[in-house]
């Protein structure tokens, strides 16, 4: 009786262990489960047409089974908008993000839009004498020691000891003064308004929230683990300065969007020259942090790269792996920083690329959160290997500016899309969760930069491009579905709401249009000197942001305008009393608003001449409500697909012609596209309502489905499960 009892004993313990080893972790918790995934730039025309095709056969399954269609977008359709509205439930006249690019208050300069810089104290008075008394009590020690080992008297030793630790002690003053900051840089996140996991958590929901965009600095509600992504800067507090390495002469020192351009000459094999880092913020006048790096050509297929004591080989066309290199504040206070290398060619030039710095997470800087909490970027270091910690990570803009290939560009985007996989599905299967969010990127950076080999009547369509590279984006989008499969087979049941959404659709961006010349045209904005004919002084680089004395509309005589542009479309009325030389009195705002709203309605292409240039031009407060709206642009244009306002345009350029070709490798745009030409994707794992619905909608849906009460403030609501 008692062998049967054991061996009953025996299969029971068995077969509770094949189940637990059969069944993830995420598929056995008790209660409601949510997983919102988001895919950027992800449309569903394109979604369509390949699910048609037969090329998204999860996405399909998903469509037929549950629910699939539009996603309304924000106005303007541009990511940061957008995913604050996600995270918010509100639109941005609530969570106060309406471009990019916003202008500094008080002034005309643009600033970025996601985050502000601010300061914070230093260690305490307290902390640093805690410091310097510690040396001299260190210091006190050793002189005792040393004197008691020559057998001297007490007396004598101890009185000797003393004066070695007072004498410390005062002179470490100046120097804590000079190695210690007295205040730190504190970046500050421009969006308001609460996300909707904050409400899970204090609901006592458990939340694992990976790469959300706007996110930056992390902060949260406990019970939240949160990875910040786009809005996140590199170690030079920019959105991704990276370095370009040549023995080729360069015409300038930085290319269009921030990049450094190095000549490097080898003498004997062997150059250096210095690797650009963060601004010293200690040291007057914040100069920047340099720190050599070496080349060293080894023979026709290899070189060498060293910085700081860290070697690295390299052959044509291979990437190194993480490297971390060091600025230093002062003594006592270091940046880390780690970032790869590519060799691109050997001949007829060598060329190396640097991409842009990442903060190390098991080494922040103590105001830098790129995780919450504190330590969680570093545990996913831990358990998946490092990562970009940028949060524009993929290499756009090289590519943009023709520092390096579109083979380098893929591998760089797979290299980026393979880590984000690695840590959403690993921490999926930990299961310590009931919501779950992410946001992948690789979609949006894709159709960016390759629309120029699907669209043939881009004007910078190349058939040779095409036919080596025209299936990427279409490949993207597979990739997509295949994501979406792994987690719909591995991690969802009957108890979890599986959520893929996208931000925004995509279009082909074949002109550019630079509304700052047209409203110097129209006599809305005047310019100093030899005006549109001073192309020199009416250009704008992006490295003047990062520059204390860059110089933005240097030729605008304000006294003479009426509205000016910057950004992806936002056009400021210079408002005489909010404006620093305002030249609109109030009573001419409305007058000035309809003169351009009717001129750009009017705006013809030379060379389209019969179709329209622009959808739509939005007033401020047609679009928006909520308290954040005093910080609204006045005028949102909306383009017809095919247009979007140019890149100098966009930060505060005036060159010479309204239209312009877009003979850019950045092909594909959406911003500055009228929204309702841009809807984002819906798919649900459950049959929702077929109406319409908003990205706003989000927030709420997944509330709902959790069982936590719908706050009043958030303007979207829940899409509820339709009855079978």
């Amino acid at each position: 009786m008692t062998r049967l009892h054991s061996n009953s004993l025996w299969r029971l313990m068995a077969m509770a262990l094949l189940f637990c080893i059969a069944v993830p972790a995420a598929a056995i918790a008790d209660g409601p489960r949510v997983i919102v995934i988001g895919f950027d730039g992800a449309d569903p025309d394109r979604v369509r047409d390949l699910m048609a095709e037969g090329r998204l056969p999860h996405l399909s399954a998903m469509a037929e089974q549950g629910s699939f269609g539009d996603l309304a977008t924000t106005n303007p359709a541009e990511s940061p908008v957008s995913w604050a509205s996600y995270a918010t439930g509100q639109g941005p006249g609530h969570h106060g993000i309406f471009d990019f690019l916003r202008r500094t208050p008080g002034t005309y300069f643009p600033e970025i839009a996601l985050a502000s810089a601010g300061t914070t104290p230093g260690p305490s008075a307290a902390v640093v004498f805690g410091v310097r008394t510690g040396v001299a009590l260190l210091g006190f020690f050793v002189v005792l020691l040393l004197l008691r080992a020559f057998r001297l008297r007490m007396r004598i030793t101890v009185t000797a000891a003393v004066v070695t630790g007072v004498a410390i002690l005062v002179a470490t003053g100046p120097i804590a003064s000079a190695w210690i900051p007295s205040e730190l840089p504190l970046p500050i996140l421009n969006r308001q308004g609460t996300p909707y996991w904050d409400y899970a958590a204090l609901a006592g929901k458990r939340v694992t929230a990976i790469d959300i965009p706007v996110t930056f600095p992390a902060n949260a509600e406990d019970g939240v683990q949160l990875t910040t992504a786009l809005g996140t800067p590199d170690v030079r507090q920019t959105w991704g300065s990276w370095y370009l390495y040549s023995s080729e002469t360069f015409d300038s020192e930085y290319s269009e969007t921030a990049g450094t351009l190095r000549h490097v000459d080898l003498v004997g094999g062997t150059g250096a020259t210095t690797m650009r880092g963060p601004r010293n913020f200690m040291a007057e006048g914040r100069p920047e942090l340099l720190i050599p790096i070496s080349f060293t050509r080894l023979d026709d297929q290899r070189m060498q790269v060293e910085v700081q004591g860290e070697s690295m080989t390299l052959a044509v066309g291979e990437w190194s792996d993480f490297a971390h290199v060091r600025f230093a504040l002062s003594p006592l206070v270091k940046i880390v920083a780690t970032t790869r290398f590519k060799l691109l060619d050997l001949e007829p030039e060598w060329h190396v690329y640097q991409e842009p710095l990442n903060f190390d997470p098991h080494h922040l800087p103590p105001t830098v959160n790129i995780s919450y909490p504190r330590g969680y970027a570093s545990d996913l270091a831990d358990r998946y290997g490092l990562r970009e910690t940028l949060g524009w990570s993929i290499a756009t803009n090289p590519l943009k500016d023709d520092a390096i290939d579109y083979a380098t560009f893929v591998e760089d985007l797979e290299f980026t899309l393979a880590n984000r996989r690695r840590v959403v599905m690993g921490e999926l299967e930990r299961g310590d969760w009931d919501l779950f969010a992410a946001v992948f990127m690789f979609t949006d950076r894709m159709q960016h930069m390759m629309y120029r080999t699907v669209d043939t009547g881009h004007p910078y369509y190349d058939e040779d491009l095409a036919a080596q590279f025209g299936d990427r984006i279409d490949w993207s989008y597979e990739e997509m579905d295949r994501i979406v499969g792994e987690i719909q087979e591995r991690f969802v049941d009957e108890n979890t709401l599986f959520l893929v959404i996208s931000d925004h659709g995509f279009h082909s961006f074949r002109r550019g249009v630079n509304l700052n010349t047209w409203l110097v045209k129209n006599q809305l904005m005047g310019l100093k000197g030899a005006g549109l004919a001073d192309a020199e002084g009416n250009y704008q680089r992006l490295e003047d942001f990062l520059d204390p004395d860059g110089r933005f509309f240097q030729n605008v005589d304000w006294t003479q305008t009426k509205a000016y542009c910057l950004g992806l479309g936002s056009i400021y009325i210079n408002l005489r009393g909010r404006e620093q030389i305002g030249a609109v009195m109030p009573s001419e705002y409305d007058a000035v608003c309809d003169e351009i709203i009717n001129g750009l309605l009017d705006l013809r292409d030379p060379e389209d001449p019969d179709a329209s240039v622009v959808n739509a031009v939005y007033r401020r407060d047609e679009i928006f409500r909520g308290p954040q709206m005093r910080k609204a642009p006045d005028l949102f244009v909306g383009f017809e697909s095919g247009y979007r306002v140019s890149w100098q345009t966009s930060a505060g350029g005036i060159p010479p012609e309204i239209f312009e070709d877009n003979l850019n490798n950045w092909s594909g745009d959406h911003c500055s596209v009228a929204p309702d030409q841009t809807a984002g994707i819906f798919f649900s794992s459950r049959r929702l309502p077929e109406r319409a619905r908003s990205i706003l909608d989000i927030a709420p849906t997944a509330l709902h489905e959790l069982g936590v009460p719908v706050p009043d403030d958030i303007e979207g609501s829940a899409l509820q499960q339709s009855t079978p």
